[in-house]
């Protein structure tokens, strides 16, 4: 098993869920599943809305409502990319319901968007009048320096080849452009009580502590912006509760919470002494183009 971001092939194994093996690349810290699925199985997963033999991807209408809950995390995305960029041509990968593209539309961005999932893609389309592909995209085939911003909001752990999907970015992006990303990263000590769930096989990558930085220094892209917030602190929270997931249980139990006078203060008190000692986090990154030779 070679590492996507390093090229190593010295792994140290960290734990399994779903019989699936997470490990985790000593030289440059990439944490990934041990069997990355080909392109085939993985467009076949996300067309017909399952992974890892039965396990099924939220629908569209979840997708949606969720993204309409998480709408002031949206904004900030697109306040990030305005800070170094401020129009121009926006492409958001895996843009579910297309949330985000509306919020770059109101702020003056050109907007295109992709997204494999057929049910998500339609909403995305019909929500924006944009165009909303469905393949990778190093499928498309855009010219050269065709955006100003791309933005990957929890897309990175879900890459086949992270390494291939930058330089592709890299290539798509103009000068002076920016990627716009958001995702799960680990740091030292990664043990499986650090996340309620993995989903390992809907995710196959995350993020080390040394890992962005490695693959921003191959592909040729500058770090302007990283912010990492304790995973914990991050998830259990109003918006959390209010974004319904795969679990219908699960979803009536955050319901209640919701509705629950003080129920949101028990369950942070709960969890986060109970995930004390988790390295996970939500980090954000903004990476910028460095002059090619």
């Amino acid at each position: 098993m070679t590492c996507d971001c390093c090229g190593s092939t010295t792994w140290t194994p960290r734990f399994a869920e779903n019989g699936i093996t997470l490990r985790q690349c000593e030289s440059c810290d990439l944490l990934s599943i041990d069997d990355i699925p080909v392109p085939e199985k993985r467009m076949t997963e996300m067309e017909e809305g399952h992974y890892a033999g039965n396990l099924s991807i939220v629908d569209a209408s979840k997708q949606s409502r969720a993204e309409q809950v998480q709408l002031a995390r949206f904004e900030n995305f697109v306040r990030l990319g305005r800070e170094h960029v401020p129009g121009g041509r926006w492409l958001d990968i895996g843009c579910g319901a297309g949330v985000l593209l509306q919020v770059a539309q109101r702020e003056g961005f050109e907007v295109e968007g992709i997204e494999l999932s057929a049910d998500r893609r339609a909403l995305a389309a019909q929500a924006t009048g944009a165009t909303i592909h469905g393949r990778p995209v190093e499928d498309v085939a855009y010219p050269d320096a065709s955006f100003d911003v791309i933005s990957l909001i929890n897309v990175f752990s879900h890459l086949i080849s992270p390494m291939h999907t930058f330089g592709e970015l890299r290539r798509i992006l103009r000068p002076g452009g920016v990627v716009v990303m958001a995702t799960g990263e680990m740091t030292a000590g990664v043990a499986k009580a650090d996340m309620l769930h993995w989903n390992l096989g809907d995710h196959l990558h995350f993020l080390g502590d040394r890992t962005m930085q490695r693959y921003a220094d191959t592909v040729g892209f500058e770090v302007l912006h990283h912010d990492r917030q304790w995973l914990p602190d991050a998830m259990f929270s109003r918006e959390w509760l209010r974004a319904k997931g795969r679990s219908g249980p699960k979803n009536a139990l955050k319901t209640t919470i919701d509705r629950t006078p003080g129920g949101l203060a028990l369950l942070r008190a709960v969890m986060l002494r109970r995930q004390a000692d988790s390295s996970a986090h939500a980090s954000e990154f903004v990476l910028r183009t460095t002059q090619q030779d």
